[in-house]
């Protein structure tokens, strides 16, 4: 019951979904996240956004597709599309930043290839 309200799903899970969809994406580009995080890297998010387009209710079957959309030098934006019997239901996006870890905290630094590739790929993207 913590994803609803009195009246449709909650708004807080499509953020939950979106994070659960970005790690499944990095794991299909065969750099799942531990790995990263094992490198001394990190993607730590600097904006999220959602938009919702339709309600859906406890029960409901929501699908996400996920893909690197498009990138900077050390950012890149991730866009998530849900769907729920066929139709848009909501769409989000949220920034990362590829960045190095030490020891007192993180620095940015260029997005690796393989981002910049899936970013200009057509099907570089994962279903949820």
């Amino acid at each position: 019951m913590i994803d609803v309200d009195l009246v449709q799903i909650h708004f807080a899970s499509y953020f939950r979904w979106m994070d659960l969809a970005y790690s499944r994406l990095l794991a299909d580009l065969g750099h799942p996240l531990p790995a990263i995080l094992a490198d001394g890297r990190g993607t730590p998010v600097v904006d999220a956004q959602c938009t919702y387009l339709s309600p859906v209710g406890l029960g409901d079957v929501v699908d996400v597709c996920s893909r690197v959309e498009r990138h900077g030098r050390s950012s890149y934006i991730v866009r998530h599309d849900f769907e729920h019997a066929g139709r848009a239901v909501a769409t989000g996006q949220v920034t990362h930043v590829w960045a190095v870890l030490d020891g007192s905290g993180a620095m940015s630094e260029p997005v690796p290839d393989w981002i910049a590739a899936a970013a200009h790929s057509t099907g570089a993207g994962v279903r949820a």
